[in-house]
């Protein structure tokens, strides 16, 4: 443990730096000398041991739609000389965490100082960067936050430190999933056969590979009666030409729909692609390459099925599985109130 009392910067998204929601998502980089918001818990949990020389800022949309953001947000931490960087907590908001988490990684890599987020299990960031990051495990929402940051100052003192975590401490982490060997007296062979046995006969054992728990969702009746009510829905990033909604190319928190009145085709003249996750190329020039409208259509012209008029869109990739949830129930509720009794749903 030292005495010193270090410097440090801390990036917050907009709300967290109580500028505004949705309407301030826009924000481009800027930064506030000293602490802001979580920034006051951050200085008041380490016990003088941290001091935050300024907070930047930046919106969730800019980061995630401007190549320019990340840029500009290293320049200005790397212009007030921190000797640690925080970002977040940004708990299970899906843009949010992975600039938090962007951000920390770059900061390491290019000012060589300790990091530290938090995320929430969910999170879609934390697979991508946990083995590169130190990430505390937080709750779903800011409600979590008097206990969050506490820990995020732990092992950030820690590091700064160069002391040993205490278990606690461990337990607060990700894992990193780092492979690191090891000697042990049984082969694989006699450690399986024992796991086997003790699970015969009832007894406590522990698989040395996690197995990942899914949620499960049972497949639908099958439809009956023509003709038959569908519609489309894509996470394939389809939207009118020049984004009039103003869609990201990813991580999103909404969807919106296209009318398709009247089209006789989707057609590159009224269509474009707005998605970070493939190669777009080949739907932007046919983008019923992406959902099967001409197909369709077609077996509404032979009588075997109704086209519900409004084609349901979003760029779905590494969009948060809150967020995802919150989209999915949004589309059913739209497509139950319409009657709707089957969906082709296409993806990249």
């Amino acid at each position: 443990m030292s005495g010193k009392t270090y410097r440090v910067v801390q990036y917050l998204n907009q709300f967290f730096a109580g500028e505004g929601g949705e309407e301030q998502a826009g924000a481009r980089p800027h930064s506030i000398d000293g602490p802001v918001g979580p920034g006051r818990l951050l200085e008041e949990s380490s016990g003088g041991a941290l001091r935050v020389a300024a907070t930047v800022i930046c919106g969730d949309n800019r980061f995630v739609e401007d190549p320019q953001a990340e840029e500009e947000l290293l320049s200005m931490i790397a212009g007030f000389r921190p000797e640690a960087f925080v970002a977040g907590p940004a708990f299970l908001a899906g843009r949010y965490g992975e600039a938090c988490a962007e951000l920390c990684k770059a900061v390491r890599e290019k000012l060589a100082i300790p990091v530290i987020t938090g995320l929430a299990p969910a999170h879609p960031a934390v697979d991508r960067y946990r083995s590169a990051l130190r990430i505390v495990r937080t709750g779903a929402n800011a409600a979590d936050m008097r206990k969050s940051m506490p820990l995020m100052t732990a092992v950030l003192l820690k590091d700064l430190w160069e002391e040993e975590l205490s278990q606690d401490e461990q337990d607060a982490l990700f894992k990193r999933g780092l492979i690191e060997n090891a000697v042990l007296s049984e082969n694989a062979a006699r450690r399986g056969v024992a796991m086997l046995l003790a699970k015969q006969r009832g007894e406590t054992w522990q698989s040395e590979i996690p197995i990942p728990v899914f949620d499960y969702s049972p497949p639908a009746p099958p439809v009956t009666g023509q003709p038959l009510k569908v519609a489309l829905v894509t996470d394939g990033g389809l939207m009118l030409r020049g984004n009039p909604e103003k869609m990201p190319s990813g991580r999103c928190v909404r969807y919106y729909t296209i009318d398709l009145h009247d089209r006789a085709s989707l057609d590159p003249s009224w269509l474009e692609v707005n998605h970070f996750g493939y190669d777009t190329r080949y739907v932007a020039a046919d983008p019923h390459r992406l959902t099967p409208y001409d197909v369709v259509r077609d077996l509404e012209k032979a009588g075997e099925l109704t086209l519900h008029p409004r084609l349901f869109t979003l760029a779905g990739v590494a969009t948060a599985v809150e967020s995802a949830a919150a989209i999915g129930r949004g589309i059913a509720g739209e497509l139950k109130e319409a009657g709707i009794q089957a969906v082709i749903l296409t993806s990249t």
